[in-house]
């Protein structure tokens, strides 16, 4: 873990997996970044936003009603 405060993002990308095209790298709102990295820095698993769970070590945002819709997420230090 790293010592600053950090900064989450989803990939907002039509294929977020595929190789062919870049990342659309999206902020998440300053209330659910608070909540994302406030778990993060407990050290927990995961958390759970309004319709999404975040999974830290897969690096993974699933959607609660449907587990097939996953996206990757980042962390990048506040400057």
């Amino acid at each position: 873990m790293a010592g600053g405060i950090g900064q989450w993002y989803w990939n907002a990308a039509p294929n977020p997996f595929g190789k062919d095209q870049p990342a659309q790298w999206i902020a998440y709102s300053s209330n659910d970044n608070k909540t994302i990295e406030d778990s993060f820095i407990k050290n927990a698993t995961k958390v759970e936003l309004e319709n999404h769970c975040i999974y830290f070590h897969e690096r993974m945002q699933v959607h609660k009603q449907d587990f097939n819709r996953q996206r990757p997420i980042k962390r990048e230090e506040k400057k």
